[in-house]
């Protein structure tokens, strides 16, 4: 690899890693879940939780818990793409509920499927500790200032 391929790299790294530090500041709700964002990367992230009680609604976690993984990780792709200049925030959210989690941990993933000037466009997957596919979710964030 020349020289300006390594500055370009090392740059990427230390911009990703900046917008993984701003974000898990930034959104302090992650942590009320127990959220974390374990990877990132130009048009992808990954969060990480695991169930605990006070995420439960009868003996499963709750649809909005799995729903805000699944947003995060979308928002956090598309973000990729526009920090630090900018950041976005989700306008239409869809969530498909495919398998009830009652234990252990869980894992959403999240990539940016079109990255437009203004409009992103984000699909993220939700499985449990065995990789059995929980929910999927398809959203659109816009770009706002930061």
């Amino acid at each position: 690899m020349d020289d300006a391929k390594i500055d370009k790299h090392h740059n990427n790294k230390l911009e990703l890693n900046a917008l993984r530090d701003f974000m898990s500041e930034a959104v302090p709700y992650w942590k009320t879940l127990g959220l974390e964002l374990i990877e990132v990367a130009r048009g992808h992230a990954v969060f990480e939780a695991e169930v605990r009680p006070g995420l439960l609604q009868n003996n499963v976690v709750h649809g909005g818990v799995l729903a805000s993984i699944a947003d995060s990780a979308c928002a956090v792709a598309a973000i990729s793409h526009l920090f630090p200049e900018n950041y976005a925030t989700t306008i239409n959210l869809q969530v498909a509920y495919l398998k009830p989690l009652k234990a252990g941990r869980f894992r959403a993933t999240g990539k940016c499927l079109k990255a437009g000037r203004s409009i992103f466009f984000c699909e993220s997957r939700v499985v449990d500790e065995n990789n059995a596919l929980i929910c999927t979710a398809s959203s659109q964030l816009i770009a706002v200032p930061r």
